[in-house]
């Protein structure tokens, strides 16, 4: 009877809650803005592909023979069909440089007097890549594209001896079978083309939900212990862990409402697609949302009002938005942050929700991830329900 009492108010108090979402017009319009706006900021901003397109690059042609005329008709024929530079012209290097340096271009490729004297003797034409490495991430792009460029011309320019070599010799040859020998046949793990999205979304989706959660939760608190209303509410025949179960359960829902939200605009604006079974993939959201609120209730029981407890969940938050493997892999961090991490539940649930949309993993292939998000769940609700009825005593 008491535990179906304490269930009844629990009900009451979400109820409660859910109605003042409901009421305020600013709060109900930021639980559906709030996940549109960073997912569109975090889609556009981080590459969907793997080389960015019609990138800046200067030529300067110093040769002037035929070997560079070949050269560089072939690097247009080639670009063309890539459109990973968009090339301009110059009669100088200087004057390339100079646009270098105003962040006009980012790069230029010079070809040197003798070019086509080395293409005519048999030796290899070498031209120079200057490439602006002040932006790390777009240098790197430079490099990819015009690696994958110069590779292509080479093929082009090898299948071109071969057919003059077979033509000489009167023998049928294969120029791909010779110029590659060996040719992979590539599979994946995810069916279809893949983007830099496809990684970064569960992980998103499951970030946003933590945020909105540890931060609602000094609001849904705090707040009302500052306004005086929390008094009336413990003054009433109810206990102070129906008030807990209630206000966990409101943003529970809270944050389900926002899961729905995200999958939808991940499918809808970026393409990501869901291998995996839907409704595992709420359980394993809904699981991230209940190992985040024993860490927010365990700040809010720490401090004296809002504003401090606010400021220990941005503190405990964004390490873990960085070191929880949502942007980059947790492999490719220093093997310190790595230890770190591990101690993480957004690691966990970004893990295993990455797994189950993209790899169609079950139930078994992420329990390990189940185990210690509930594991961590119940030890921080255990340490939290006793601080927070001694910070109702004070």
């Amino acid at each position: 009877m008491d535990a179906m009492k304490m269930l009844k108010d629990s009900y009451h108090v979400m109820a409660k809650d859910m109605l003042e979402l409901r009421r305020n017009k600013m709060s109900l319009a930021a639980l559906f803005i709030m996940p549109l706006i960073f997912l569109v900021m975090f889609g556009f901003i981080f590459p969907t592909g793997n080389t960015q397109l019609n990138m800046p690059v200067g030529l300067v042609n110093l040769d002037h023979g035929q070997g560079s005329s070949e050269f560089i008709a072939q690097l247009e024929t080639v670009n063309n069909n890539t459109h990973y530079m968009a090339l301009t012209n110059f009669t100088s290097v200087d004057d390339a440089m100079t646009q270098v340096k105003e962040g006009k271009l980012s790069g230029v490729i010079i070809i040197p007097q003798g070019f086509s004297d080395n293409i005519t003797n048999g030796k290899s034409g070498t031209f120079t890549a200057y490439i602006d490495n002040s932006i790390p991430q777009s240098s790197a792009q430079v490099q990819q594209a015009l690696s994958g460029t110069v590779i292509s011309m080479n093929n082009i320019k090898a299948e071109a001896n071969v057919m003059t070599l077979s033509k000489a010799t009167n023998q049928v040859v294969n120029p791909q079978a010779m110029i590659f020998p060996y040719t992979p046949n590539v599979e994946t793990s995810i069916p279809g083309q893949t983007n830099y999205f496809n990684f970064l979304a569960p992980g998103l989706m499951i970030m946003i939900v933590m945020m909105s959660v540890m931060t609602g939760i000094p609001e849904a608190i705090s707040k009302e212990k500052e306004i005086g209303t929390f008094d009336g509410m413990l003054s009433a025949p109810i206990s102070q862990i129906s008030v807990i179960i209630g206000k966990t359960a409101a943003l529970c829902t809270r944050g389900f409402i926002q899961c729905i939200i995200i999958l939808a605009i991940a499918i809808l604006l970026f393409g990501v697609t869901i291998q995996g079974n839907i409704l595992l993939a709420f359980f394993m959201l809904l699981l991230g949302i209940f190992s985040f609120i024993g860490i927010g209730i365990m700040a809010i029981s720490m401090s004296g009002d809002q504003a401090s407890s606010t400021m220990i969940v941005n503190l405990l938050m964004f390490p873990m938005m960085f070191l929880g493997g949502v942007f980059y892999p947790i492999q490719q961090m220093p093997w310190f942050m790595q230890i770190i991490s591990q101690f993480i539940p957004l690691t966990y649930a970004a893990d295993a929700m990455r797994k189950i949309m993209l790899l169609n993993a079950g139930i078994s292939d992420v329990m390990t991830q189940i185990v210690i998000l509930v594991v961590f769940g119940i030890v921080t609700m255990a340490i939290a329900v006793p601080l927070f009825r001694k910070s109702m005593t004070r």
